[in-house]
């Protein structure tokens, strides 16, 4: 149950764009929106990652998509 509560509780995974590796272990990011942040872990510029939480969890499929607003 506890595990439940952490994961409702817990930010959304996105997919943004690296733009720089900062040499330390961090990464800038961008996201389709024009979002930056810097996020822990590491990947090479232009390549799409999944970020939760202020990290980088992997990789992600550097697939075409658009935004549809409701």
């Amino acid at each position: 149950m506890f595990k439940q509560l952490q994961q409702a509780l817990s930010l959304p995974r996105m997919i943004m764009t690296v733009q720089s590796d900062n040499g330390n272990g961090t990464v800038k990011l961008i996201s389709d929106s024009g979002l930056s942040i810097t996020a822990i872990g590491s990947g090479s510029p232009g390549a799409k990652v999944y970020v939760q939480d202020g990290r980088v969890l992997g990789t992600a499929a550097d697939l075409p998509h658009t935004e549809i607003e409701v």
